[in-house]
């Protein structure tokens, strides 16, 4: 009938009911360490996005522009050709960017949408710019 309750014993006490020391970093953490969750986590995949979203803008600003410079510079054709020379060279610098920093990302598992995003822009960039100047080094070589 009368069963011996058994004190119950703390979390960090040996066979002997002696207390043992608690580690201070049980779980191997730092006590003081921020959560992994903090504002780098996520970051890099976003910086990506963003490089390829200027890059995108950028294309569709100089698409906008580019009959208003045509229009506005008839007598001066090398104006024109430094403003197109800065737009590929910008581009193609933005686009890279994007693409490295969106591979990055992905194999970092650090927002990969967004990283895929950023990876199909600046490829797309990159790969477009790089023709433009192949097919007008072709054309002045040719000609």
């Amino acid at each position: 009938m009368s069963d011996p309750q058994q004190p119950a014993q703390p979390p960090y006490a040996n066979q002997h009911g002696q207390h043992q020391q608690v580690p201070a970093n049980a779980y191997g953490l730092h006590p003081y360490a921020s959560s992994p969750t903090a504002a780098g986590a996520g970051s890099l995949g976003r910086t990506a996005f963003i490089f390829a979203v200027i890059t995108a803008v950028l294309g569709l600003l100089f698409a906008m522009a580019t009959p208003f410079v045509i229009s506005g510079l008839r007598a001066e054709p090398v104006i024109y050709q430094l403003f197109t020379l800065m737009h590929s060279i910008l581009s193609l610098v933005l686009g890279a960017l994007a693409l490295i920093l969106g591979i990055v990302a992905a194999r970092r598992g650090s927002q990969p949408v967004l990283a895929g995003i950023a990876i199909g822009v600046g490829a797309i960039e990159v790969l477009g710019t790089l023709t433009g100047f192949v097919s007008s080094l072709m054309f002045s070589v040719l000609y």
